[in-house]
């Protein structure tokens, strides 16, 4: 059982169980009858003296008889947790009819004397000194706050014990039975649940098991070592089936790349997905640093231009498409060739928008695509036609009928 030592017991409502005894500060029960004793000093109104200087504490007297007991108790653990940074209130003064302090300091601007008034009415500190900087410490998976840490003492006569994350700053000091600690353990239960624990109690050490007890077959041993070894097969299973989905989808992530990219990785993606619609192999084209790409079939020419911009579509990008397909054509009449060509205006316009903020292709952009024979296809389209590709629901004979039959902008 633990008893919390408060000035307030109103505040501990929430320790209402047999595991704990609240005793007021002035109206302790032997300690000796619990295996923890916790000392709250974080109440606001223990920091109160009506003297002249805040070097002493109105309750002291009652601190008194807490170190009385502490220095005959044998068997409880004592916890002391210290103060966050209050008010300490001092200098009592008749003014406007009533009696009041007057003065205040803020407890981190008055460091010494607090550990002064712990040191001679509750517990010998041995020249224990205080920094004020506020940390959390991790015990366990519970992060703790505090305000205060312990810069120096007598490694000699102390141990620490909680260390504050990343700065490691002592929270947590030990001298035999007596823990100190600047941690807000007491504001929440699972955190001074979790102190306990971790600190306060005795860790028995389990005997360790021979081997020749292992060895010994009893009940169903057999059979959950075999439903072990399964389950670490089908766990081992899963692992590589999560990392092929993985890889899956971080292919469906390039794929969805053509929606936001420019420039060259804009253009070996949407290549890929040229090449899988219409069975080609781009591998072998050679960049003149004309058009972007030439794809020969045996009824068609696909002449394309690859665009990434963060307008929209314009004018002069169906024009140079237009441009490139003059040359090629030209290209063929110098060497008394026919071939049906066709040009493809692939372009992620707008590429800094989510698709439902784009505006849609105008009609000048659309109009002159029809006039020059050629096909806008935006890279959202491409992706949906490259979608229902992959769920079966056309073939690449209808995707390249698709490119082949449509002119100006590419609808589906």
């Amino acid at each position: 059982m633990i008893q919390i030592i408060t000035y307030d017991t109103d505040k501990y409502e929430q320790y209402s169980d047999v595991k704990f005894k609240i005793s007021k500060l002035g109206e302790i029960q032997a300690l000796d009858d619990f295996e923890i004793c916790i000392i709250d000093l974080c109440n606001k109104d223990i920091w109160r003296n009506d003297g002249s200087q805040p070097t002493n504490i109105n309750c002291y007297r009652d601190l008194l008889t807490i170190k009385e007991a502490i220095i005959s108790s044998s068997i409880s653990k004592i916890v002391i947790v210290l103060p966050q940074n209050e008010d300490f209130y001092y200098d009592k003064d008749y003014r406007n009819s009533r009696w009041l302090l007057s003065k205040s300091i803020q407890l981190k601007d008055n460091k010494s004397n607090l550990v002064k008034i712990i040191d001679s009415n509750l517990v010998s500190l041995e020249k224990v000194k205080l920094s004020f900087e506020k940390t959390k410490t991790f015990i366990d998976t519970k992060c703790i706050d505090a305000d205060f840490n312990f810069n120096d003492y007598q490694e000699d006569k102390f141990e620490a014990l909680t260390f504050s994350n990343t700065s490691n700053k002592i929270t947590t000091i030990k001298k035999d039975k007596i823990f100190m600690t600047t941690l807000k353990i007491l504001d929440d239960k699972d955190n001074l649940k979790i102190f306990i624990d971790n600190y306060c109690k005795e860790k028995q050490e389990k005997e360790e098991i021979p081997d020749w007890v292992r060895n010994i077959k009893f009940y169903n041993d057999e059979q959950l070592k075999k439903d072990k070894n399964d389950n670490l097969e089908k766990i081992q299973n899963l692992k590589e089936e999560n990392i092929k989905l993985e890889e899956q989808l971080d292919k469906n992530l390039e794929y969805k790349s053509i929606l936001y990219t420019t420039g060259d990785e804009l253009v070996q993606v949407v290549m890929s997905i040229l090449d899988e619609l219409l069975d080609y192999d781009s591998s072998q084209f050679v960049d003149e640093k004309r058009e972007d790409f030439l794809i020969k079939k045996e009824d068609i020419t696909f002449i394309g231009e690859i665009k990434g911009v963060s307008s929209a579509v314009a004018n002069k990008n169906v024009s140079q498409l237009d441009v490139h397909v003059q040359s090629y054509l030209d290209k063929l009449q110098e060497e008394s060739t026919e071939e049906k060509v066709k040009g493809l205006l692939i372009i992620n316009h707008q590429r800094n928008k989510p698709l439902e903020e784009r505006q849609e292709v105008h009609e000048h952009q659309r109009n002159l695509a029809t006039r020059n024979g050629s096909l806008i296809i935006e890279t959202q389209t491409l992706l949906k036609i490259f979608e229902e590709y992959k769920k079966g629901k056309l073939t690449k004979e209808k995707c390249k009928k698709l490119f082949i039959d449509n002119e100006g902008l590419l609808i589906i």
